[in-house]
């Protein structure tokens, strides 16, 4: 056999050109087979009891929609459990037909977002994530990066979280007298120490993250005590506190005291325990939304909720965690300035749909409530989207092409396929690329 050219083709060549698969694309959508991380923070029956399945005996902390190399969605049919085409594999091989020309030239061959069901029994890690020209800078050799971490890839990791149900989280830093002011509230020599931490005449911002870096390097030999301590006096103030409208401890004291004592309970020799009396406790109803820029330490708490990220893998721990920690990096990059963003920039673009755009590449997230009749979900989206139903039965279509969702699954729409018409009733997120 001979190439164009009259070059020949060895037996070897052959073989392999045989046994390639060729991947065809669409109609759209098409049904995602996602798969569900079995980190111990997460709960036993949140997913299952949203998907209505039986729980699967262990914890079930994420569902991933996307094509993250390290657990990516297939294309195929629910009930083929080995079946259908991973979307890595897609987004590599046809990464111009599936993303669209815009998206490819913005990122590559690469779905820039991520899409996740938290569900939230225990306390994640306290961690940061970098900014893009970190990530980049650090990734490629053109900056020492401090301590035993390593970039993996040059992009930021920005993150959206919507609540489902009631969460709970630490996110950026609470205002310095605050801060000082509940240590001071918790007493003892190490929380008193902290809070000396807090004062002087230094920038607001400075005095927080002198006061973050004293604890997440506190020394190894001490932890335990200052665990102990956190844990027993929290405790003891609470006990002692009495009815709300006569005490001193408001309750913002007791909720940021609740956490700690919790936390010293799961982690008895982390002094990230004293997280909650540095970092805004934040708490979120359904409906309501989080976006967590660079720099700014933050740890979900409990809950459940629709989260939508950077498809990309730069986190730094400083503790709360059995993961490995970054604290050297970490405390290059963390911001004393940050707060937690919870007006994230959002505008109805029907009765129906509310589009969240928090002014990052990666991605937006769009909420829609549907009627039972037929809906077109908002056209004007770049590359592709995945659809998530997390409430009802939906029926969602383009051209003549229709899939039914339950609550917990999802569909991909590649670039061409929209628009996408979609018929409850029910509740969808849409995930595209943002702006």
């Amino acid at each position: 056999m001979t190439r164009p050219g009259g070059s020949s083709v060895s037996d070897q060549e052959l073989e392999i050109s045989l046994s390639v698969t060729p991947i065809t694309l669409g109609p759209w959508p098409q049904i995602m087979v996602n798969p569900i991380r079995d980190y111990d923070w997460g709960s036993p029956t949140t997913l299952a009891r949203l998907q209505g399945r039986q729980p699967s005996g262990g914890p079930e902390a994420e569902l991933w929609m996307g094509a993250h190399p390290s657990a990516p969605s297939r294309l195929g049919p629910e009930d083929d459990a080995e079946g259908g085409t991973g979307l890595d594999r897609l987004v590599t091989e046809r990464a111009l037909d599936l993303l669209g020309s815009e998206v490819y030239e913005r990122f590559g061959a690469r779905l820039p977002f991520l899409l996740k069901i938290l569900a939230i029994s225990k306390p994640l890690s306290v961690q940061v994530h970098p900014t893009a020209d970190r990530a980049r800078a650090g990734y490629l050799g053109e900056v020492d990066v401090p301590g035993e971490h390593t970039y993996v890839d040059p992009y930021a990791k920005p993150e959206l979280l919507y609540a489902l149900e009631p969460v709970d989280a630490l996110s950026g830093f609470r205002k310095a007298d605050d801060a000082r002011r509940l240590l001071t509230l918790i007493g003892g020599e190490r929380m008193t120490a902290l809070a000396g931490a807090l004062s002087g005449a230094s920038p607001e911002a400075d005095r927080l993250e002198t006061a973050f870096e004293r604890l997440v390097t506190w020394p190894a030999d001490d932890r335990v005590a200052l665990a102990t301590e956190v844990r027993a006096t929290s405790r003891r103030l609470l006990a002692e506190a009495g009815p709300l409208r006569t005490s001193k401890i408001t309750a913002e004291d007791r909720r940021a005291m609740t956490w700690a004592a919790r936390l010293a309970d799961q982690h008895p020799a982390d002094p990230a325990v004293a997280a909650p009396f540095l970092l805004e406790l934040v708490g979120l109803q359904p409906g309501d939304t989080l976006f967590v820029p660079a720099g700014a330490p933050h740890a979900y708490l409990h809950g459940l909720g629709v989260e939508i990220m950077g498809n990309f893998d730069n986190v730094l721990r400083a503790g709360l965690t059995h993961q490995s920690i970054a604290v050297e990096e970490l405390l290059h990059i963390v911001h004393g300035g940050s707060r937690p963003e919870r007006a994230v920039p959002a505008a109805w673009v029907s009765p129906h749909e509310i589009i969240w755009t928090p002014g990052v590449p990666e991605f937006r997230l769009s909420r829609i409530w549907l009627p039972s009749t037929p809906i077109t979900a908002y056209p004007n989206v770049a590359g592709p989207q995945i659809v998530l139903c997390t409430a009802g039965t939906v029926r969602a279509s383009c051209g003549g092409h229709e899939v039914e969702l339950r609550s917990g699954r999802a569909a991909f729409v590649g670039a061409s396929g929209g628009p996408v018409t979609l018929t409850g009733p029910g509740e969808v997120f849409r995930a595209f690329a943002g702006a």
